[in-house]
């Protein structure tokens, strides 16, 4: 229960702020309880932001598949992912996004758990490459395509806050599916 409310206190101090910069403390005094408390449920603040990037992830790849139409055909479903979490992660909420700005570093210093956390994103995508690939409608994919595709996601709408901010994100997200199409389509069978 504590551990659910330290989480819901980064996730409205994050949202409110758009930044990760808020402290174990301010964390503890928005979830109500003792610092003491907060180092019995979380390590340190990173295992606190893997814990709430790990919801996200899953909220994420449910919010997905339920856009995922059953009725669309395994190309539309694969552009409806790619869309579809460029406008999840560059979400106006500010928690989405941090799942951008903080991967890198958590990546870095967390891998095994930064992988397990963005799994539910990462397997949902796999998912819709190999049916794409079975339907004939791109080259044969396997795992490292899967990892290229979400890591261009990312670094995407990472590049266009960066380099064009304000810029539509609806227009962006099309322009990395047609991008994604082209390499997708292309070349041969993975190595």
């Amino acid at each position: 229960m504590r551990a659910r409310r330290l989480v819901d206190a980064a996730r409205a101090l994050t949202a409110e702020s758009r930044s990760s910069g808020f402290t174990v403390a301010d964390v503890a005094a928005g979830a109500g309880i003792s610092l003491r408390s907060f180092y019995r449920h979380f390590s340190s603040k990173d295992d606190l932001l893997l814990a709430l990037l790990e919801e996200e992830a899953q909220l994420g790849a449910r919010l997905l598949e339920e856009t995922l139409t059953s009725g669309a055909g395994p190309l539309e479903r694969l552009r409806g992912y790619v869309v579809g979490l460029v406008g999840f992660v560059a979400a106006e909420s500010g928690y989405a996004s941090l799942l951008v700005r903080e991967q890198l570093a958590l990546g870095e210093r967390h891998s095994p758990e930064m992988r397990a956390a963005l799994a539910p994103l990462v397997d949902l995508l796999d998912v819709e490459l190999a049916a794409a690939a079975a339907a004939g409608d791109i080259r044969p994919v396997d795992r490292h395509d899967t990892i290229i595709v979400f890591s261009l996601i990312l670094s995407h709408v990472h590049a266009t806050i960066l380099f064009t901010p304000g810029q539509d994100m609806t227009k962006a997200a099309e322009r990395l599916w047609d991008f994604a199409l082209g390499g997708l389509r292309a070349g041969t069978a993975p190595r």
